[in-house]
């Protein structure tokens, strides 16, 4: 298996008068490289605390998460290479549409030549072509959405992990965004 949840728990601690949740309960999950999954249940199962543990968000009460063989409870978010679009996009308010989705490259330290060609390739993807100077106040819902995709997506990730990434698509754009995550 390429991702292993082994037992994987996590209780929040008491807090503001009310007792520890048990937000994710011993879940166990193979997935294999390159299968697509989705994780059902209605508001507040642990959905997004899965998420956030496998990402390194947030770190397990106990259990493991295993990438193609190797433990990573302890690593980092940047290091478990990795990418997450979160429910509420996380858009840098004070940076473009081309600079939200370059800032991984940059960070990573990439040439100018292969963050443009990949930040350009990834808009294309996301039907934002022509977009790469607005600022995200010019931008509708779904529109940031798109934004907040590409910038997981630009990083090429060997996991992506989507908190309701397609909900503020329309009808069609979702279809097409669908067969795109799959490729």
């Amino acid at each position: 298996m390429y991702l292993t949840l082994e037992n994987l728990t996590k209780i929040f601690p008491p807090r503001g008068g009310v007792s520890e949740v048990a937000a994710v309960q011993n879940v166990n999950l193979d997935i294999k490289k390159g299968e697509l999954i989705t994780l059902l249940g209605p508001s507040g199962c642990g959905k997004t605390t899965t998420l956030r543990m496998i990402a390194g968000f947030e770190f397990p009460t106990s259990g493991k998460i295993i990438l193609d063989g190797k433990g990573i409870n302890s690593l980092p978010p940047h290091k478990r290479e990795m990418s997450m679009v979160f429910q509420s996009y996380a858009i840098f308010p004070h940076l473009n549409v081309f600079e939200n989705i370059a800032y991984g490259l940059v960070v990573q330290r990439l040439s100018k030549q292969v963050i443009t060609k990949r930040v350009e390739k990834v808009l294309d993807l996301v039907h934002l072509e022509g977009y790469g100077d607005r600022a995200p106040t010019q931008l509708s819902g779904g529109q940031q959405q798109r934004v907040a995709l590409a910038r997981a997506l630009v990083m090429e990730p060997k996991v992506l992990l989507m908190d309701e990434p397609l909900s503020n698509l329309d009808a069609k754009l979702r279809e097409e965004m669908r067969t795109e995550i799959r490729r």
